[in-house]
């Protein structure tokens, strides 16, 4: 297993080489300099005893033409440490898309994503052809790289004029199986509607979310087969002066407990 393993990653990326090399010889297409651009953002949200905390945010992406993309994501607290939050390096020659990182998983997403089974993957692997992607997540990728903890893959495509993505996670320890399916693109003219499912199979719940779209609000639901409806939530985003702010909340309806949140961020 490990053997194939390394095999298929020194494989893939020989061709990619092989083959960016080949396409630059043929069609003498000129890379362009590394390109730089970020978000710099304040994110706002309840603590402790009613109080609020800020955290101070910066993702930048470095792209090269023809070469690689880098996505580095840095989280700085109030204290003023900061850390790689995520990062993911990667690379696509003819179609076929290679990275690596932390922020690989392809299980679909909504927005609240309280109720939907989230299964951990940390730094991985990730393969993609077209609508298919498949990213293996390795248990310590700084002791043994060959470890594989699980597996992950999804296929996006078009049903009706939606865009339905079926995905599935396996885990190697524990064996257990979560599956997921997610739906977009469901345009009813005043809003955009779409969501996700997920459902694990050892712990035999099924949880969903949708959510609508209109302008600068977005609004979703959750719940899962034991308590329909758990959480309703929102956000609004407009521009100011070249900033996007957003303001939100989720209400927990079993907790009554309602949790505002606020964000400003700048692009460039």
């Amino acid at each position: 297993m490990r053997n194939v393993f390394i095999t298929t990653i020194a494989a893939l990326a020989i061709a990619g080489a092989a083959q960016a090399e080949d396409t630059v010889t043929k069609t003498q297409t000129p890379v362009m300099g590394p390109v730089l651009s970020g978000e710099l953002s304040l994110d706002f949200a309840e603590t402790t005893n009613n109080n609020y905390g800020g955290t101070f945010g910066l993702d930048l992406g470095i792209d090269v033409q023809g070469l690689a993309t880098v996505d580095l994501d840095f989280e700085v607290d109030e204290a003023g440490n900061g850390s790689l939050a995520d990062w993911t390096v990667g690379t696509t020659v003819g179609g076929l898309g290679v990275a690596m990182g932390t922020d690989n998983g392809v299980m679909p997403g909504a927005e609240g994503e309280q109720t939907l089974a989230a299964p951990v993957m940390t730094e991985s692997v990730a393969v993609t052809a077209g609508s298919a992607s498949v990213a293996l997540g390795f248990t310590d990728w700084n002791t043994d790289i060959t470890d594989i903890s699980n597996v992950q893959g999804a296929y996006t495509m078009g049903v009706a004029g939606l865009d339905v993505t079926a995905a599935a996670d396996y885990n190697l320890d524990s064996e257990n199986t979560v599956l997921g399916a997610g739906v977009s693109g469901l345009d009813l003219g005043v809003a955009a509607l779409g969501g996700a499912m997920t459902y694990d199979v050892d712990a035999e719940v099924f949880g969903f979310e949708a959510v609508a779209t209109t302008g600068g609000l977005t609004a979703y639901l959750n719940g899962d087969d034991t308590d329909a409806l758990q959480n309703i939530g929102g956000e609004y985003t407009m521009d100011v002066a070249g900033a996007t702010f957003a303001a939100g909340a989720n209400y927990d309806v079993d907790a009554e407990d309602l949790t505002p949140t606020a964000s400003l961020s700048f692009n460039f």
